[in-house]
């Protein structure tokens, strides 16, 4: 990391911490987190976990974030990279119905709760570790709702890995059993008839969710969606363009989605 890109997390860090053990903490656990990584001797199996104060926008909130899993890192890539703030650019109204595929541990739900204050957000996230911290760190925001659950083409089970970083874990042919649940049964579920805005961060799932059994694009009207290999810029746009989509930003692999 630059010396410039270090102060600039100093310098933020504390600005949204609501206490100067949070601020501490953050700065310690980061480095401890960067430091074993850059080694490659990360312990996956220690779940140490720190609550940290926060008052961002002017709301206090507490994020319960393990050092060891990835999670600090993940909070850093939306609240102080701001992945997804140039994607927002391109709505042409502020979203009410927001569903985060991929919720992880609610990074980018309580962004977008803090953006569009007024939304409803459906956060789904697979993983049952990931799950619980998700319904920890999204306690305080009400209009925020939490499904168990992999987003799929279908509904039913599969398998999904929990032996990798807490962001990297994924459907796989071994793994954890998982309810799967497709965009179609949780429109269904919670009485949705538009889908103003999706997010989807879902480690390859993107591969068979856009592409098998995918009418419900129809329903969606912004998509802001991250692609792993060997899904790509192409494949997307197969995918979408059939239902009026036009990509309109692509950055890092973090592609938008806009229907004209």
């Amino acid at each position: 990391m630059s010396i410039k890109n270090y102060f600039s997390k100093l310098i933020f860090t504390a600005k949204i911490s609501n206490s100067p053990k949070s601020w501490i903490s953050f700065i310690i656990n980061s480095k401890r987190f960067s430091s074993k990584f850059k080694k490659g001797n990360l312990n996956l199996k220690n779940n140490e976990t720190f609550v940290y104060h926060n008052k961002i926008s002017g709301e206090k909130f507490d994020l319960y974030l393990r050092t060891f899993k990835g999670d600090i890192d993940i909070f850093y890539e939306v609240f102080w990279k701001k992945t997804y703030f140039d994607h927002l650019k391109f709505l042409k109204d502020d979203p009410k119905i927001i569903v985060d595929l991929g919720a992880h541990i609610g990074m980018t739900s309580i962004y977008l709760s803090l953006r569009f204050p007024e939304a409803k957000i459906y956060a789904v996230e697979a993983s049952l570790d990931n799950f619980e911290l998700l319904l920890k760190n999204t306690s305080s925001f009400k209009n925020i709702v939490c499904i168990n659950a992999a987003a799929y083409f279908e509904d039913g089970f599969v398998n999904f890995s929990n032996d990798d970083l807490s962001y990297n874990q994924r459907i796989s042919e071994t793994g954890v059993s998982t309810k799967a649940i497709s965009i179609g049964s949780l429109k269904e579920n919670f009485g949705l008839t538009n889908i103003d805005l999706m997010k989807i961060d879902i480690e390859g799932g993107e591969i068979d969710l856009l592409s098998k059994n995918n009418s419900w694009l129809s329903s969606v009207n912004s998509i802001i969606i991250e692609i792993h290999h060997p899904y790509s810029l192409a494949d997307l746009q197969n995918d979408v363009q059939p239902y009026g989509f036009t990509i309109t930003h692509n950055e890092d692999s973090v592609l938008s989605a806009i229907k004209n």
